[in-house]
């Protein structure tokens, strides 16, 4: 039996789960226990809710909503709200034939998608879910239909013919595993500077030092509601967002909620994760980076082909054009890794300043190169020279701060004044020679150690990169924290960072 109860808000945080509190007599009425899930129902909206139950912080005849209810979720304040115990899900029936070895068919899976997006499963329900990415796997018809669910699971966009572009609307996004996020910003503003439209959506970290939308709420908002978004985009031809504040395939930002507990990835999550935020978004022409090498997500050749293929097949069915970019990975993107030192690298590109990375400049006009002549906007052969002449002119450094302005940011950061990690320790060569390699996973583990991505001005900055000489005693890098407990767990985790021949 449902009861109709008085919204209150409560001054109360929940994180990423969904939280509300009611008094214990209807509870009772209801027959729900403390710390299951409800339905909660106002007009044309349902979501599933965690509930409290309590004697005194709400009285009878009243449910209070967490803040994440009424400012993410927009659940009304002093107005009568609907609450009952769910139906039993049919997904859990069809996770358990997963499990089994079993294929599911199209609505088993969007069922699935549907109650893992409206929060209708636990969170270890979830995780069994994520297990059968592994074993038994899924088959090409499982894939598509696994996307097609994710990608419904939640709002989807639409940006044709904003400024003219009719149906083309470009994207980029890596697979990850690598350490250094600054390709993304300096590539769409070069992109968003050549008159592309091209709204992008990023994640925070897993398993890396810091994800893209780390890095960039640094220096401007991330979070950005739908309405925002396509002023945005109308107004600067781009956005540099967090996905988790669109609603954009739930599904998948709960699927990840596990997975970054559990430090595991998948590579048939991964490509049905990046198609459906694709999907969603609307893209119609997306570049896929994948990085490969030792200590990376992609190990071996065959990984490789492997993903390629699949990327290319899945876009394909969704009617999106699907270019990869395949680069082999001996060290980070940039010589920052963290959040504040990732930024300013990518600033210090488009500033075009002395001491940037051309490493990272590099990559980004490889890319550009790619996006630039497959969308038309130039020339066989003449992408990267249109690029180059993007940055140098200072165009992409116009278009970036012009997206970030739009979002809500403030006023203009230059890279000197991003503020770092006041505690500091030099990393110095064990011995001379050549540095061959900067080992990916050690990078994480030192990072990590140090604080990030949770404090944004903790992380390395590698003052010798790939390629380059040293004599024994040299500073390679260089630790930053914010306390003397991080800086010694970050010299902890140094061990074998460097190989040097």
């Amino acid at each position: 039996m449902g009861l109709y109860l008085k919204s209150i808000e409560l001054d109360f945080e929940g994180g990423k789960d969904l939280f509300v509190v009611l008094h214990r007599t209807d509870a009772e009425r209801i027959g729900i226990k403390d710390g299951g899930t409800a339905l909660l129902g106002y007009r044309d909206v349902e979501m599933y809710v965690k509930v409290i139950i309590t004697d005194s912080e709400v009285s009878e005849g009243e449910i209070g909503l967490y803040e994440e209810l009424v400012d993410e979720r927009f659940a009304p304040v002093n107005q009568k709200i609907f609450l009952d115990i769910p139906k039993p899900t049919k997904a859990l029936d069809a996770i358990r034939k997963k499990m089994k070895g079993e294929k599911l068919n199209e609505k088993e899976l969007l069922s699935i998608m549907e109650d893992i997006g409206s929060r209708k499963l636990r969170e270890t329900e979830v995780a069994f879910f994520v297990s059968t990415f592994f074993n038994p796997g899924f088959d090409e018809d499982e894939i598509y239909w696994m996307t097609k669910g994710m990608a419904n699971s939640g709002e989807k966009l639409s940006f044709k013919n904003i400024k003219g572009n009719g149906d083309l609307v470009v994207d980029k996004h890596s697979i990850g595993g690598t350490a250094g996020k600054g390709i993304t910003p300096i590539l769409v503003s070069i992109l968003a500077a050549n008159d592309l439209v091209c709204p992008n959506t990023s994640t925070r970290a897993i398993t890396s030092p810091a994800g893209t939308s780390d890095i960039l709420e640094v220096v401007m908002p991330v979070a950005v509601s739908k309405e925002d978004v396509y002023k945005v985009v109308k107004e600067t031809g781009a956005c540099l967002i967090w996905g988790g504040s669109l609603f954009l395939a739930p599904a998948d930002d709960e699927i990840i909620n596990v997975e970054r507990s559990l430090r595991i990835q998948e590579f048939q999550k991964v490509l049905v994760s990046i198609v459906a935020k694709k999907v969603a978004m609307g893209s119609t022409c997306v570049l896929i980076d994948l990085p490969y090498g030792k200590n990376t997500k992609l190990d071996r050749p065959d990984d490789l082909e492997f993903l390629e293929k699949e990327f290319v097949k899945l876009f394909s069915r969704f009617g999106i054009r699907c270019f990869v970019i395949k680069r082999q990975i001996k060290g980070p993107d940039g010589n920052g890794v963290g959040p504040a030192l990732e930024i300013r690298e990518a600033l210090r590109v488009l500033e075009q300043t002395d001491n940037r990375s051309r490493g990272l400049e590099d990559t980004v006009l490889d890319m550009a190169e790619i996006l630039l002549e497959e969308s038309g906007r130039a020339k066989k052969g003449k992408g990267r020279e249109l690029a180059l002449e993007t940055l140098s002119s200072k165009r992409a450094l116009s278009t970036f701060w012009r997206i970030a302005v739009s979002q809500g940011q403030k006023k203009v950061i230059l890279s000197q004044e991003i503020e770092v990690g006041k505690l500091t320790f030099e990393l110095k060569a064990k011995k001379g020679g050549t540095i061959t390699r900067i080992d990916t996973r050690t990078i994480v583990d030192i990072a990590r150690s140090l604080g990030t991505p949770k404090v944004k001005e903790a992380g390395i900055f590698f003052e010798k990169g790939v390629g380059d000489r040293v004599e024994k005693g040299d500073v390679v890098a260089i630790l930053y924290a914010q306390t003397e407990g991080r800086l010694e767990q970050g010299k902890e985790a140094v061990g074998e960072l460097l190989d040097i021949k």
